[in-house]
């Protein structure tokens, strides 16, 4: 292991002013917003005091109840270490509510899942129900409970709350002595279900505690059917659930650093595993897998095929993004690789800070890259979805990453927002003096700085006018107290193009990638509590309509970060994506010669379009969100992934619940392969046999307009059913 640096702590950093720290004050101010009693009420009511408050609506209250109030603590800790006095009193709040809970309950453990001490007695007794996103009947409890764990960790570590420390203590210690009463292939079975990042959150509380014990837990947190094909180099995600992965590796990077204070003997065998597995990982999912902006899913999940990202509504998950960037981060570390410092900063800059509104601070769960379509942000407070939560994160942290120190004691300059750090008893700080193009690097006291160059610099970057540095190098810097030096960044106006669909690219001007932005005053950009609030659900556009880019880029720049293109329609105006709210949008773009290119497209639409426009309700089986979001249950359940595509079947019943905005549906679209189903709506069957895997037709019994329709897809005989990967509720006409 290099061990070559650490980052300079967030007590150390300040954002100056610039659009990251006027991120960094609106997600302060959205924090203030909040009700941390709300927030609390979860907790009170599972250690059996009396709420002070209603809980929050949303997941909040659909059995992922608790889990934000762990988001607002990492958060609100991030901004106390900062210097953040309302942020602090807020995280403190909230540090005292936990531990009048824990107190409480008396055991150590502490959370807001719905029955969720009991749930370790269950585990304990042998009774395992573990489906991808529930277990034992609860959705994703050890997801939610990682969240509590890792707020109190960082309220302790990085707010200094002396009643986090207490209570992160006792929480490990409930940690351990709850996980000692399940053997290993149990815990293997429980870790089928999304436990978010307790391996990553286990790991820092044994390193904070200076305690093997947390350790040897964390890597038993390790799920065998993840890490070993990726510790021996096979990339096989396709179709795998995104962020149950990500957050997971993250994990493994810091398991591995860990071990080398903890666990000297075991290091070298953990970074062939663990350290070796977060490795390949992020390669596959960074360089072959993600977008210009550095988002990599699509409906959450990794696409077998690229072009999905083009054609889907659903595009990259805000906490994919915010959990690889802080990937990026631990394996810098591990490694000294900057190469993982440059990727972390552009995704940072185009899509976490592209996710949060600069005005209401609503935050996006999906950004989508199908051209001409928009995304829609958070509302005040409903909602709470996990993107809401890991968003309040991860706008919270813009500079958490700017600055590091080396082994023997050489400041880092890592990335270009605006910022300062606290070092050598005085103030290292940088700062724009011309857009992105000129920086200014100053010192209050004689001071080494190694500078990191961007990788967006165009040929080379030269400092006073005289040593140059190519992109992507280091620069070693000697600064006189008092003195600085100004560092000329020319900017790289470029086409990136997406990995396994090279006809697809984004124009990348320096550290910005581009869009066009295309006003529509038709759909609204606010979410709602709705189940599917978080989904951009208006019309999708015509692909065919897409302007296309010659591969080689005919482009001149405007001013104000503004681009102009030549595209085959005709000259296009551009801005940096981060900048664009409120508005559809074309991000990524057709590349090669037109006529072959608008075929293309048109038969992509034929093949689409119609089928959305007549969609009332859809669901995919195999994947969380729409299975959570349709109130899915099952009994004696399968499911799999065959060539990169989910699906569920039962020996059962499987029941889900599709609505009707319009009231004019007709009938269901069912499909799937491999078997029979039978299925049934209130007391009527309404199909019994195979489906096909394009989609059977089955029509809805007469009844009139209804909102809601119940559908429940059963096993005749105890066989098996069909592999169903999709259920449609269908209108005979397009909206």
């Amino acid at each position: 292991m290099a061990g070559l640096s650490t980052f300079v702590p967030l007590g150390d950093v300040r954002l100056l002013e610039g659009p990251d720290a006027s991120a960094q004050r609106t997600v302060s101010a959205t924090l203030q917003r909040l009700d941390p009693e709300r927030l609390l009420a979860p907790f009170r009511r599972e250690a059996g005091l009396t709420p002070h408050a209603e809980p929050y609506p949303g997941w909040e209250s659909d059995g992922l109840d608790g889990h934000t109030a762990g988001h607002v603590l990492t958060a609100a800790s991030q901004l106390a270490a900062q210097g953040d006095a309302a942020a602090r009193a807020l995280a403190a709040h909230i540090v005292a509510g936990m531990r009048a809970c824990q107190v409480a309950i008396g055991t150590g453990y502490v959370g807001g899942v719905p029955d969720g001490a009991a749930l370790w007695d269950e585990l304990a007794a042998g009774r395992v129900e573990a489906g991808a996103f529930h277990l034992n009947g609860r959705w994703v409890p050890l997801y939610n409970l990682h969240k509590t764990l890792a707020g109190l960790l960082d309220a302790a570590q990085l707010a200094a709350i002396p009643d986090a420390e207490t209570a992160v203590a006792a929480f490990g210690d409930w940690w351990l002595a709850a996980c000692a009463r399940l053997d290993d292939p149990t815990l293997q079975t429980i870790l089928r279900t999304e436990f978010g990042g307790i391996p990553d959150a286990l790991a820092r509380l044994a390193l904070h505690r200076r305690d093997r014990a947390l350790l040897d837990l964390a890597r038993r947190f390790v799920p065998d059917a993840l890490v070993e094909p990726l510790a021996a180099g096979r990339d096989e995600l396709d179709g795998l659930h995104a962020n149950t992965q990500i957050p997971v590796v993250v994990g493994f990077a810091a398991i591995e650093r860990a071990a080398a204070v903890l666990a000297p003997d075991l290091a070298a065998d953990i970074a062939a595993r663990e350290g070796a597995a977060a490795r390949t990982f992020f390669a596959a999912v960074a360089h072959r897998r993600s977008s210009a902006i550095g988002g990599d899913s699509v409906r959450e999940h990794f696409p077998a095929d690229a072009l999905a990202m083009f054609t889907a509504r659903e595009g990259p998950e805000t906490c994919n993004t915010h959990n690889m960037v802080r990937l990026a981060g631990e394996l810098h570390l591990l490694t000294g690789d900057d190469r993982y410092l440059l990727w972390a900063e552009n995704a940072r800059i185009n899509h976490l800070r592209s996710a949060q509104h600069p005005e209401h601070g609503g935050l996006v769960y999906f950004t989508s890259q199908r051209p001409a379509h928009y995304r829609v942000y958070s509302p005040e407070a409903e909602g709470f979805w996990c993107c809401m939560g890991s968003g309040f994160e991860a706008q919270s942290r813009h500079a958490a990453q700017v600055f590091s120190v080396t082994g023997d004691g050489v400041l880092q300059l890592n990335a270009f927002p605006a910022a300062e750090a606290r070092w050598n008893d005085g103030v290292v700080s940088i700062a724009p003096a011309d857009g992105v193009d000129v920086w200014h690097l100053t010192a209050t006291t004689s001071t080494r700085v190694s500078v990191l160059i961007p990788d967006w610099v165009d040929g080379v970057a030269t400092v006073d006018g005289a040593m140059d540095a190519s992109a992507g190098s280091r620069v070693a810097l000697e600064l006189a107290a008092g003195e600085g030096v100004e560092l000329r960044l020319p900017r790289r106006l470029r086409v990136e193009r997406m990995p396994g669909a090279e006809d697809w690219g984004w124009v990348v001007d320096g550290p910005h990638v581009l869009a066009q932005r295309i006003p529509d005053d038709t759909v609204s950009y606010r979410g709602d509590g709705a189940r599917l609030g978080h989904i951009a659900t208006g019309p999708l556009r015509r692909l065919a309509e897409t302007p296309v880019l010659e591969p080689e880029l005919r482009a001149v720049r405007l001013g104000d970060g503004r681009v102009r293109v030549v595209t085959d329609v005709g000259p296009v105006d551009l801005e940096p994506f981060a900048h664009l709210h409120d508005a559809r949008y074309t991000l990524a773009w057709p590349l090669g010669d037109p006529a072959t290119r608008r075929d293309q497209l048109a038969a992509i639409d034929a093949a689409s379009l119609e089928l959305d426009a007549r969609t009332r309700d859809v669901i995919r089986f195999g994947e969380q969100q729409p299975e959570s979001d349709h109130g899915l249950t099952a009994t004696d359940e399968l499911t799999g992934i065959d060539g990169g595509e989910r699906w569920r079947a039962t020996r059962g019943t499987i029941t889900v619940t599709l609505r009707d905005w319009s009231g004019a549906a007709s009938h269901l679209l069912l499909a799937g392969a491999g078997g029979d189903v039978r299925v049934r709506v209130r007391d009527t069957v309404l199909h019994e046999g195979a489906v096909d895997a394009s989609g059977t037709a089955i029509p809805l019994p007469p009844g009139g307009a209804e909102v809601e329709h119940t559908v429940h897809l059963e096993s005749a005989g105890g066989e098996p059913t069909a592999r169903l990967t999709e259920l449609r509720l269908m209108a005979e006409a397009s909206d």
